[in-house]
């Protein structure tokens, strides 16, 4: 499978589409409003798109034969930046009527973000989810989304709420850890933890489950009627 094939096969085009799209939107509320309320979706955008690159560039390593020794640092990576692609759900936060700009503007303009942040979180899950399937099996690899789930839920609570990113694990790894550790000996002490992580860790599997049963319907072969 050629590297076009892949970016084909993993979505690249309509994620690209939409997050063209909604960089568009942001550019015309800012020239509308001139204020640069929402200009943070851009960034935060870009950072969604980090674990589907590295997830990209996994998927070829391993149509190329390459094994753990080669994938597993980039899994590593991909695992620290994939709560940034569901995090722009919480982002929806910041909606609010504002001057100038009519609120369902922003409410269309926040939902197109969370949901391109959305596509590329699963788009690049499912590289992952693949790879194990066919390794080791179909359970070992829905053990590894239900485990990334939840880990994902924890690490968009220490963005949203505790206000970490995901470059504290290299720039402050003694003071982040630390507070892992306190979260781990204390969850309830600690508001919205318990909840921020169930609920992203049940609504990343689920909406993945529907997600890839799209997929095959899609990609199904049709038979003549």
């Amino acid at each position: 499978m050629s590297f076009l094939s892949v970016l084909r096969r993993h979505g690249l085009w309509p994620a690209a589409l939409s997050s063209a799209v909604g960089v568009g939107m942001v550019a015309y509320r800012l020239d509308w409003s001139q204020s640069a309320s929402y200009a943070f979706l851009v960034w935060n955008l870009i950072l969604a798109w980090a674990p589907y690159v590295i997830a990209l560039a996994a998927r070829v390593l391993m149509l190329r034969g390459h094994g753990l020794r080669v994938l597993a640092p980039m899994a590593m990576a991909w695992l620290a930046l994939f709560p940034n692609a569901p995090y722009l759900l919480t982002d929806f936060i910041h909606v609010h009527q504002r001057p100038v700009v009519p609120i369902w503007f922003d409410v269309a303009l926040m939902t197109l973000f969370v949901a391109t942040g959305w596509l590329l979180g699963l788009l690049s899950l499912e590289v992952w989810k693949q790879w194990l399937e066919e390794r080791w099996g179909r359970r070992t690899a829905w053990g590894f989304v239900g485990v990334t789930s939840v880990l994902c839920g924890y690490g968009i609570y220490l963005g949203r709420v505790e206000r970490w990113n995901s470059w504290h694990v290299l720039t402050h790894p003694s003071t982040l850890f630390t507070s892992i550790g306190a979260h781990l000996r204390e969850p309830l002490a600690f508001p919205y933890l318990t909840s921020l992580t169930v609920f992203f860790g049940l609504l990343v599997p689920l909406s993945y489950v529907a997600y890839e049963a799209l997929v095959a319907r899609i990609r199904r072969p049709r038979t003549a009627s």
